[in-house]
């Protein structure tokens, strides 16, 4: 039996989230220790007088934070407290990526993925597997049973009304920008594209190694994407945007704001590109329509499963009508698709029966846990800001007064204790004037929720200490992201 505390069956909090808050506290104050074997749900629910469905949750919560581990054939066990380095000796700085140094990678643009390979996901892979394969490539834009799940689960997630043909399969966010700007025709000698600054910098990189002029659009933090930037262009081919939550600055654009841009794309024949990339995590606000809802014909709407599942599945699509979609599936003929017939199946078999909409609401409760743990921590500390939490897997940590190169002793710092985040001034176009703050940013989603914790005391000890200016003249040690 653990003590779990009271359970208070007339409190606001459901009781399987008192159960789970609970558990972790007697695991941090190690009235459990690691490896310890918890009861089984059965018998604790019996112990209890609670219902087991109650403490399977629970468990399940705790599990995806990574304060249990699910032990094949061998219960439930409280998992390892891994710590990550103190600070080395002055003497001789720790390096992040040595041989001896624990890593903490705080760096954004990873979910967890502790416990996603369960009997779903086995099921999906082991059914799929088993199929005949083809002789060939059935349709370039994708498996048919895999476009259709995407359009149904779109239109229970987004409200999208989408026909299964309209939508093309990709290998993820960037194959999709690549494969849509290959696709459109510049108006002169060459693409021209608005992209936002700051913002997420494989775009311009991908746009550079196509030989395509990226426009930068300021993002203001506090007001968003400047339209009156925007609007001043008559001459550009496509804009790509992350209306729904901006990155990494967090500002999303409400009706006025869409509908101003869309009036201005359709009057300049401008192609708007939708980032879709994490909607499924808003954080206790209402998701505004998509741009492609509002006008299929000029928006192309691009989604992802990295933020959901995994980036190193390589899986999206791009959604889009008439012209445009013409285009793009031209380009996919010359390029040939790049996901696997049996990854395709898989991914249809896990998003039709559900198991992709199961997972989402136990990784949505766990981050959103996490996400109040970060506000709890930074709430009392001076000097700082903890902002871009309304949505998705990151936030974004203002220094306040502080210049450039003590972000970059910050980044420096963090590093030699073997924690890796980003410098907000690394999602800046390079060259451009940009209104933009001394921060980090730093992604809180992959490490189990007792590694991100302490690194977290450990970033908050660094922002409250005095700069050392001669280490903010060593080049950062963790690049954006």
């Amino acid at each position: 039996m653990i003590d779990v505390g009271i359970l208070d069956r007339g409190a606001a909090a459901p009781l399987h989230e008192q159960l789970a808050h609970g558990i972790r506290a007697a695991v941090l104050a190690g009235r459990v220790r690691s490896g310890d074997v918890v009861p089984s749900t059965r018998a604790l629910a019996a112990d209890l007088g609670l219902a087991r469905g109650t403490v399977v949750t629970a468990y399940d919560i705790l599990v995806g934070e990574g304060y249990l581990v699910a032990r094949p054939g061998g219960g439930t066990a409280v998992a390892e407290m891994a710590r990550p380095a103190a600070a080395a000796p002055a003497a001789a700085p720790l390096s992040p990526l040595g041989s001896g140094a624990p890593v903490v990678d705080l760096r954004p643009g990873r979910p967890a993925t502790a416990g996603m390979v369960d009997a779903a996901w086995k099921s999906a892979w082991r059914r799929a597997s088993a199929l005949q394969i083809a002789a060939d490539t059935s349709s370039v834009t994708g498996d048919p049973s895999l476009r259709e799940a995407i359009a149904a689960h779109l239109g229970r997630t987004r409200g999208l009304d989408v026909a299964p043909d309209d939508v093309i399969v990709t290998a993820g966010t960037s194959d999709a920008l690549l494969l849509t700007m290959l696709a459109l025709t510049p108006r002169g000698p060459r693409l021209r594209v608005g992209i936002e600054n700051p913002g997420y910098p494989r775009v311009r990189r991908l746009l550079a190694r196509l030989g395509a002029e990226g426009v930068p659009i300021p993002v203001r933090l506090g007001s968003g994407f400047d339209l009156d930037a925007v609007e001043a262009h008559d001459d550009l081919d496509a804009l790509i945007v992350t209306p729904q939550h901006h990155y990494p600055l967090g500002s999303r654009w409400d009706a006025a704001a869409r509908s101003r841009l869309l009036d201005w794309a359709a009057r300049r024949q401008t192609v708007v590109v939708e980032d879709d990339y994490d909607s499924e995590f808003p954080h206790g606000r209402v998701p505004l329509p998509p741009l492609h809802l509002l006008d299929p014909v000029n928006v192309v709407s691009i989604g992802t499963l990295s933020k959901v599942l995994s980036p190193s599945l390589r899986c999206g699509w791009i959604v889009a009508t008439g012209a445009v979609r013409a285009q793009i599936v031209d380009a996919r003929i010359d390029l040939d698709p790049p996901v696997s017939q049996v990854q395709q199946q898989a991914l249809a078999l896990y998003l039709a029966e559900g198991a992709l909409a199961r997972h989402t609401a136990r990784r949505r409760r766990d981050y959103r846990h996490r996400r109040r743990l970060l506000l709890e921590a930074f709430a009392e500390v001076d000097g700082v800001t903890l902002t871009a939490t309304d949505g998705g897997l990151h936030a974004v940590v203002l220094l306040a007064d502080a210049s450039p190169a003590a972000e970059a002793a910050v980044v420096d710092a963090l590093a030699d204790r073997g924690i890796l985040v980003s410098p907000l001034s690394g999602y800046a176009v390079p060259g451009t004037a940009v209104d933009l703050p001394a921060g980090i940013v730093l992604g809180y989603a992959e490490p189990s929720t007792p590694m991100l914790m302490d690194a977290v005391a450990q970033i908050i000890d660094v922002v409250r200490a005095p700069t050392d200016s001669n280490s903010a003249s060593r080049p950062s040690a963790a690049a954006a992201t």
